[in-house]
């Protein structure tokens, strides 16, 4: 995809992969739409573009909300008259077993992890149709090809959009469209996406403390990405798997050796010791 002179829309900019995309896709020329909860982090990012020589709005929205989407959508086009990129960035990566974790946390997971991507496909699709030209992006997580322990709604809701972008991009291809799609599943990347359960909302208040063993494997994991793959760098994988037009977009290479190796296994996996 081309684009020099045309226009994203990246959810979740207010810091970490969004903001690298930000940043990155103004430097290859985009006008760039900052989308976030908050206003503060979208004016860093939009400091940061103006720096990268790019033009950029910034949009307050919980794209959880249908809504604030179409506001989004709305709001992008009366600033530069066409969307041509969205990328659906928005996540959030709480811990917790499948037992540990409440309903209430799953539909506050889902809704930002999952109905997010829903939304944005729901909203931005028929306009990309509409003007013959347009390219859905979708941040999904190594956790969406293989499940670590203890990230049980987190897991779910990557497999989903995994699912999702690929279902989305092969009917678009089956029907001949000009619209396409990609899907990115990157490794750690030192982000502060650990640290969102702190704005859970009140709905999704824990109603009791992790078990020993998810909060270890927190530990790890926190460890893991304090040390991740610096949000530029991820960031550009993705900027340069939609020039190439590749659907499957990674930041790590260990990711999709990985996740080959598992299919491989499955069928031998007979057992829980096999898994």
């Amino acid at each position: 995809m081309e684009l020099q002179g045309k226009t994203a829309v990246v959810t979740g900019a207010g810091s970490g992969i969004g903001r690298g995309l930000a940043t990155g896709l103004a430097g290859q020329g985009m006008n760039v739409v900052l989308v976030g909860r908050h206003q503060a982090p979208l004016d860093e990012t939009a400091a940061l573009v103006a720096g990268a020589g790019g033009q950029s709005v910034t949009v307050t929205a919980d794209v959880s909300q249908l809504g604030d989407v179409e506001r989004v959508a709305d709001e992008a086009t009366s600033a530069f008259d066409a969307v041509h990129l969205l990328c659906n960035n928005a996540g959030i990566g709480p811990f917790g077993t499948a037992a540990e974790t409440t309903i209430e946390e799953w539909k506050w997971i889902l809704d930002v992890n999952l109905w997010s991507v829903i939304h944005g496909i729901h909203v931005f699709l028929p306009r990309f149709e509409a003007q013959g030209e347009g390219h859905i992006c979708s941040t999904a997580s190594e956790g969406g090809l293989y499940s670590p322990p203890f990230l049980a709604a987190y897991n779910t809701s990557k497999f989903a959009v995994v699912g999702l972008m690929q279902s989305v991009a092969r009917e678009l291809q089956a029907l001949g469209s000009n619209v396409t799609a990609s899907v990115y599943c990157p490794g750690a990347v030192h982000s502060n996406i650990l640290q969102t359960s702190e704005n859970r909302p009140a709905s999704a208040k824990r109603s009791a403390e992790l078990s020993p063993a998810t909060e270890a494997f927190r530990g790890i994991v926190t460890e893991v990405v304090s040390t991740g793959m610096d949000p530029a760098a991820a960031a550009a994988c993705v900027i340069d798997g939609i020039q190439r037009d590749q659907f499957w977009i990674f930041s790590h290479d260990h990711v999709p050796k990985v996740a080959l190796r598992q299919a491989e296994e499955m069928a031998s996996t007979r057992t829980l010791s096999d898994l």
